[in-house]
C-alpha cells in the first residue's frame, strides 16, 4: 500500500505487511496515498510501478460548492467526494464529468462531459424532439506492456516483443446501448517514441489488465499514430456491447505511447453515436 512520498520527495514509501519500504519510483506521478501498488523486484532492489486501484472516471455533480463541489462516483454508486473543478467552469447539480486521479492533481474534475442545461426537454404532448445523438470521451483506467511473461511498465509499447494495452472498465458498455449505431471512433495516442514498421492497434476482451499476457484481435495498422486518431466503427460496435473491452496494440514497428500515470487523455476513446 503506498504511504506517501518520502521526506525529501524523491522516493515512496511502501506498506508491506507489516514492513514499511522505501523505494524508488517509475513514472511521472505519485500513486494516492492508500493506493493498493505493484512492485517489481530487480535484482537486490524493488521498484514501485503504480497503482492497481480501478477508479471511475467519470462523476457526477450532487451539489455544487466553491472552490469544491460533491461528485458521486461513478453515477449512482453512492460514494461522494468533494472535488475542486475546472477554472472558470459552471458546474449544475447532475453534470456528468471527469475525473483525474493521476499526481499532485488527482480527486479533481478535469473535464464537464454533460450539462443538464444542455440536455433536450422531454417531448410534450405536442412531439417535441428528443436526443438521438450522443459524443463522449472515454479515459483509460490503467495501461500497460507485457514482456517475457511479466507486466512491467505502465507505457504502452507497440512492438515485436511487447503487447500492450489501454484499459476503461466496463464504463463504454455501461454507456452506450448495445443497439446504438457507432458514428465514429477515435483514439488519443501520445507517442515519446515512433519508429519502424507502422504499428498494429486491435482490440482486447478486459476490463482490467490481466495475470499473462493480453489477447489483441481484429488488428489492423496505424498510418499516423499521434493525436486523435479515427478508428473502424466496428470497434465501437465490439466495445458497445462488451464483446471486447479495450484497444491494445500487438507487433509491429518500435512506438512508445505515454501510459495513464503520465498523461490522463493517454488512450482516450472519443465515441459519437446515435439511437
Amino acid at each position: 500500500m503506498f504511504a506517501g512520498p518520502s521526506s525529501d520527495g524523491t522516493q515512496a514509501l511502501v506498506n508491506v505487511d507489516d514492513r514499511q519500504l522505501t523505494v524508488p519510483a517509475l513514472g511521472g506521478s505519485w500513486p494516492i496515498v492508500g493506493d493498493r501498488v505493484r512492485l517489481l523486484r530487480v535484482g537486490k532492489q524493488t521498484l514501485l510501478l503504480g497503482s492497481v486501484q480501478q477508479r471511475a472516471t467519470q462523476g457526477r455533480v450532487n451539489a455544487v460548492g466553491s472552490p469544491k463541489c460533491d461528485i458521486e462516483y461513478p453515477p449512482g454508486s453512492g460514494v461522494v467526494e468533494a472535488m475542486s473543478m475546472p477554472k472558470g467552469a459552471t458546474p449544475e447539480v447532475g453534470d456528468l464529468v471527469v475525473i483525474n486521479w493521476d499526481g499532485e492533481a488527482a480527486r479533481t474534475v478535469t473535464a464537464i462531459v454533460s450539462s443538464q442545461t444542455e440536455q433536450p426537454k422531454p417531448p410534450d404532448p405536442g412531439g417535441q424532439p428528443v436526443q438521438t445523438s450522443f459524443r463522449q470521451t472515454f479515459t483509460a483506467g490503467d495501461s500497460g506492456s507485457f514482456q517475457n511473461g511479466r507486466w512491467w511498465t505502465n507505457l504502452v509499447y507497440a512492438s515485436a516483443s511487447n503487447k500492450s494495452a489501454y484499459f476503461y472498465g466496463s464504463k463504454i458498455a455501461d454507456t452506450i446501448p448495445s443497439t446504438a449505431t457507432i458514428d465514429r471512433i477515435l483514439v488519443y495516442l501520445s507517442p515519446t517514441r515512433n519508429s519502424g514498421n507502422q504499428p498494429r492497434i486491435g482490440t482486447h476482451g478486459y476490463t482490467s489488465n490481466p495475470c499473462g499476457a493480453p489477447t489483441i484481435s481484429n488488428l489492423l495498422s496505424l498510418p499516423n499514430a499521434s493525436g486523435w486518431v479515427e478508428l473502424p466503427t466496428s470497434f465501437g460496435d465490439l466495445l458497445k456491447t462488451g464483446a471486447q473491452w479495450g484497444v491494445g496494440f500487438d507487433g509491429a514497428g518500435f512506438a512508445i505511447f505515454r501510459g495513464t500515470q503520465t498523461d490522463g487523455q493517454a488512450g482516450a476513446l472519443d465515441i459519437s453515436w446515435h439511437v
